[in-house]
């Protein structure tokens, strides 16, 4: 394993902890953090309910977005502006010249 994979793997162990402390699970954040050793240092996103639920949030946001109506406004613009930049970005790559 890399050792930039390492510490992503070592950064998600720190936020599911915080996950779990935030959410009141005290026996299972305690176990985790001494079975995973998982550093009691504060996380540097130190959102209300842990960084984990505010991206699963946002996540589920964007994601239900595509296929269910129930789903916030900011979720729809960024579901109809994707395409439209994908279109773009596909135009930026066709412009770029490799050299030989």
């Amino acid at each position: 394993m890399s050792q930039s994979n390492w510490e992503a793997d070592k950064m998600l162990d720190v936020y599911i902890h915080d996950y779990l402390v935030k959410r009141d699970f005290k026996d299972t954040a305690q176990a985790f953090q001494a079975e995973g050793k998982v550093s009691s240092d504060p996380v540097a996103i130190d959102a209300p309910g842990g960084f984990l639920f505010e991206w699963w949030s946002v996540f589920w946001d964007i994601f239900i977005a595509r296929t269910n109506e129930k789903h916030s406004e900011v979720a729809s613009s960024y579901i109809e502006v994707l395409p439209e930049r994908c279109s773009e970005q596909l135009v930026v790559d066709s412009n770029l010249t490799i050299p030989h």
